[in-house]
């Protein structure tokens, strides 16, 4: 069983540990880095993890097997090449980092050192999309033409204006960086490469400074198009349609309530056919295929390249609202 210990402490590190903790076979986390150590004993202690108050200090235990981020955005790079320093693989929730440059300087240092990365993009894992990827794969839905995705919420009241996901530069166009940035990786995922980014992005609701309306449509060097379409003060959606010349599936849900995922398909001969999918644990599912790869069985499934490349297109979001021009990511 492979031991982990996970930096940032907060409601989403809790997710990822109770993901696996008391459940796998295959990881459990020994290790948490935390502000303040002893206020986190009360959720630690009950589940065997040590808090302890720098990354350093997991770093420098040779039973931690490797490190799990779920920090801020703007202290993944750093972190990362400290996880290389000290070869100790390390899996990053998403954003990978904020700017491609960052991304880059990561990565180099990740391959210098021979370390696994891995990176937090747990809708891979999901049902419809894993069984989307092969329908696009065997050519069941021809050649595609376009990705039409859409990834929202309501983010209104939620955050105070001390809040990091808030500072400036941590949640760069909206919902990008917390929702967004999936349909992003899902598009690169099932169609290959963003070549080119065009995006508008409009703050109107917030008291924050965090933009609400976001859209975006992108060129991939395979020749289809994409949009995304990501919202923080509306209902939350969750929405891919994969447009092909055999036909479509389109895949629907509710943003914050898993399991509820349908896919529809509907070929050009007119055949309609629903697909429901059982509830799934995605978070559990990536953390174990970190574990797995570490252990020495199949590679982590998110390539370098796609790593780079989602990072790319992310920062030329930002880029091209604020120009009002095309960006290429190439």
């Amino acid at each position: 069983m492979k031991k982990l210990a996970l930096a940032g402490l907060g409601r989403w590190g809790k997710v990822l540990i109770n993901s696996v903790q008391g459940k796998s076979d295959a990881v459990r986390f020994d290790m948490a880095v935390t502000r303040d150590p002893a206020a986190a004993r009360a959720y630690c202690d009950p589940l065997g993890i040590k808090p302890v108050a720098t990354l350093a200090e997991a770093l420098a235990d040779p039973k931690i097997d490797g490190i799990v981020l779920a920090t801020p955005h703007s202290l993944h790079a750093e972190q990362v090449i400290a996880c290389a320093a000290a070869k100790k693989p390390v899996f990053v929730d998403k954003p990978f980092t904020l700017t491609r440059a960052t991304a880059v300087s990561a990565l180099q240092a990740a391959k210098a050192a021979g370390i696994i990365v891995a990176a937090g993009h747990n809708r891979r894992w999901l049902p419809p999309i894993v069984e989307l990827k092969a329908m696009i794969d065997a050519g069941e839905l021809g050649t595609i033409l376009h990705i039409e995705t859409h990834f929202s919420g309501n983010a209104v009241g939620r955050y105070t204006k001390e809040a990091w996901r808030v500072a400036p530069g941590e949640s760069p166009a909206g919902g990008l960086a917390g929702s967004g940035i999936h349909q992003i990786d899902a598009i690169i995922h099932l169609v290959g490469a963003i070549s080119q980014v065009y995006a508008v992005s409009l703050a109107r609701i917030h008291e924050v400074a965090l933009d609400d309306t976001t859209i975006v449509t992108f060129k991939t060097v395979n020749g289809a198009t994409a949009t995304l379409t990501t919202l923080t003060a509306t209902a939350p959606t969750y929405r891919l349609v994969a447009f092909g010349t055999k036909g479509k599936a389109e895949i629907n849900g509710q943003a914050e309530k898993r399991g509820s995922e349908t896919m529809d398909i509907t070929l050009v001969s007119g055949e309609r056919t629903t697909r429901t999918y059982a509830p799934f644990d995605i978070e559990r599912a990536e953390i174990e295929a970190f574990a797995t790869a570490i252990a020495g069985g199949p590679c982590y499934p998110i390539g370098f390249h796609e790593i780079e490349n989602g990072i790319a297109a992310f920062e030329a979001v930002s880029t091209s609202a604020a120009s009002g021009l095309p960006v290429s990511t190439l």
